[in-house]
């Protein structure tokens, strides 16, 4: 089941599996805020779609 990351910005990327999903959040927060987040962090931020 696909998981959602919604950032503070209001961006909001879907990933087809976890690690799709981290990997598409982290690139955003470091091409777009210039700052790292774990898999952790984007993981507890996520929600089942």
């Amino acid at each position: 089941m696909a998981k959602v990351f919604t950032c503070e910005c209001g961006v909001v990327i879907k990933g087809r599996d976890d690690g799709d999903l981290v990997r598409q959040a982290q690139r955003h927060a470091r091409e777009v805020h210039r700052m790292q987040i774990t898999r952790e962090q984007v993981l507890a931020m996520a929600r089942q779609e």
